[in-house]
Parts: C-alpha cells; sequence; structure tokens
C-alpha cells in the first residue's frame, strides 16, 4: 500500500494506491491526444504519465452530490470509497483473472483510490501503456472477410480458454482489445462474472454475451457462436 500524491494535468489529487508495482518515485500525468481516443470509445477518463509509460484510468463518481445525496453517499462514498468496491479495483480483479487463464492484459501497476469527498474521482487503476497497440475493432474492420473470420477464430478461442476457468466477460466486443506490435490479443477493460457451477447452464450463459451490434453484424455473430461452441466444448469429450 502506497499513498500517492499525484498531478493531474497540474491538479494534484491524493490516492491510496494497493499492489504497487513498478512505479516511480514521483508520478505525472497529464491528457494527450493519446487520452482523448480512449474517452471517445467510454465513459471513463485517462491521463498519461510524462514517460508515457503508465496509463491511467479514471472513473467519475455515478452520481452529483449536490444532485442526488442520498445516492451519492450511499454508493459513492460509503461503498465505493470505504468499502473499496471500486470499479479500479474490480477490474484488477478481472485482469488477474484473464491472467491467469493464460490471456495476455497489460502490466498493472496498482489501483488506488481517493476517499477525498470533493474529488469526484474515486475510482484509479494504473497500468501498462502499451504504444504503437491499435484497437480491436480498428484492426477486424480493416481486414478483408478471409482477415475477419480469422481474427474471429483467435478471439473465440481465447473467449473460450476464459470461460473453461470458469469466467465469462459482461461486455464482450473488439473495443476491449488491443493488438499489440507482435499481433497478439491484448485483453482490456475487464469486467468478468463467473459462469453458472452447472454444466448445462454454462453454454447457455456463455452464448448470451455474444451481441450482433458488438461484433460486426448478426453474420459475424453467428459465425462467432459456432466458433466458440466448437472451442469450447471441446473440453467435454461427452458433449
Amino acid at each position: 500500500m502506497k499513498l500517492l500524491d499525484i498531478p493531474f494535468n497540474d491538479r494534484r489529487r491524493r490516492y491510496l494506491v494497493f499492489h504497487p508495482d513498478g512505479l516511480p518515485g514521483r508520478l505525472a500525468l497529464a491528457s494527450t491526444t493519446t487520452t482523448e481516443a480512449f474517452e471517445a470509445l467510454g465513459s471513463s477518463r485517462f491521463f498519461l504519465s510524462a514517460d508515457r509509460q503508465i496509463l491511467a484510468k479514471v472513473v467519475p463518481d455515478k452520481y452529483m452530490k449536490q444532485q442526488a445525496p442520498l445516492k451519492w453517499l450511499l454508493r459513492d462514498y460509503l461503498e465505493k470509497r470505504w468499502l473499496a468496491q471500486t470499479d479500479a479495483r474490480k477490474e484488477f480483479t478481472s485482469l488477474q483473472i484473464l491472467r491467469r487463464a493464460g490471456l495476455k492484459t497489460p502490466r498493472c501497476h496498482g489501483w488506488g483510490i481517493s476517499l477525498n469527498p470533493g474529488n469526484r474521482n474515486a475510482s484509479l487503476l494504473l497500468m501498462e501503456h502499451l504504444q504503437d497497440a491499435r484497437p480491436g475493432v480498428e484492426v477486424f474492420e480493416g481486414q478483408n472477410e478471409e482477415g475477419r473470420l480469422a481474427f474471429l477464430d483467435r478471439f473465440c478461442r481465447e473467449v473460450a480458454q476464459l470461460a473453461h476457468t470458469g469466467y465469462a466477460h459482461r461486455d464482450l466486443h473488439f473495443n476491449n482489445l488491443l493488438i499489440d506490435r507482435d499481433d497478439h490479443i491484448v485483453w482490456i477493460d475487464a469486467h468478468l462474472r463467473r459462469l453458472p457451477t452447472q454444466n448445462a447452464d454454462q453454454w447457455p450463459a456463455l452464448k448470451e454475451t455474444l451481441r450482433a451490434n458488438k461484433l460486426g453484424g448478426e453474420g459475424y455473430r453467428r459465425r462467432a457462436e459456432e466458433l466458440l461452441k466448437g472451442s469450447y466444448l471441446d473440453a467435454f469429450p461427452d458433449s
């Protein structure tokens, strides 16, 4: 555990950081054109360290203190800050599960929490900035049909690999992937859930994670279902 006083665009904020790993003695973060591109894909905010080695993901409070004081108090202050149920902690845990499943993720430098009620950005995740990596959706859409199907096959094999450890991704789409300079799939924005304990219930639950609007259309969703079913059920000889 480490207490860090971090400048964000020259405004200092204090975070209690858990599992610090490979952090510099002094860390300063700033917005860049790179972080703006990440922010365009979701609701989180992103910052880069001065040496461009560390990417910080910040999740703001869900509620405004002035507009919904009771909801803010119960969820954003008590649950997230004092019970440490932040997005950063959950994502840090999910990234560890992905790694144990043999999937590639960015290196985690730790997760942090701000107990200051005046700081709306209570949740902080510090991870490796993968330079030259490209968003999965950009790689997928930039290929011909043969390349897209090959990409989909790799993707489904890794989804099945995770499922064999008892987990599924809550929000399965190509924007949750990066393709690094060595053409490896790197899993980011990890939000996992456990699959049902009964084998008979696992495939239906896994199938539900495949959505046409997140996989490039119904045709690709159906193809993904075929590929995933084959990869997943291969582990069960009697299926």
